[in-house]
């Protein structure tokens, strides 16, 4: 037993990493008046419009790995606060328009430089070499998850069809 608590396994290290990530965001982020999530949401939403995508409630749900409630929470939030506006489309009353606000535009610029200091942080002490070396890791075990996920949806699927 004390040996584990002496090796701690990489779901521990990852799961500290992601804490400490979203907590040292947040509290750069604060003085803008927007959160970790919902400037990960604004950059996304900012980035898709660009792309020309057609942003949905579940577009928005997959690029967040968010249920629908948490996503309307945060869209809110950003509403709210005059990051982004929201209206029905003229064709479609039940489909969503999103434009990013000028107040929004301006804070994604801030927050770029608030993202770019923190990634510096975690790749304090880093070689070059380290730090591209740790992001080949990351995708890999981002893959191998996405990939676990994406198969057991498949099996939850063809288990029902049975």
């Amino acid at each position: 037993m004390l040996s584990a608590l002496s090796n701690p396994s990489a779901d521990f290290y990852i799961q500290s990493i992601a804490l400490s990530l979203r907590y040292m965001n947040d509290q750069k982020l604060e003085e803008f008046g927007i959160t970790n999530q919902q400037a990960r949401l604004l950059g996304g939403i900012s980035r898709s419009l660009y792309d020309g995508a057609n942003i949905s409630r579940k577009y928005l749900e997959d690029m967040m790995q968010l249920k629908g409630p948490s996503v309307t929470s945060l869209l809110n939030g950003l509403e709210k606060n005059g990051f982004i506006i929201r209206y029905s489309r003229e064709d479609d009353g039940r489909a969503m328009n999103i434009k990013v606000t000028e107040k929004g535009d301006k804070v994604l610029e801030a927050l770029r430089d608030v993202f770019k200091s923190t990634e510096q942080q975690l790749h304090s002490g880093m070689t070059p070499e380290e730090q591209e070396q740790f992001l080949v890791l990351l995708h890999k075990a981002h893959d191998n998850l996405s990939r676990n996920k994406y198969s057991e949806n498949t099996k939850s699927v063809d288990s029902k069809k049975v």
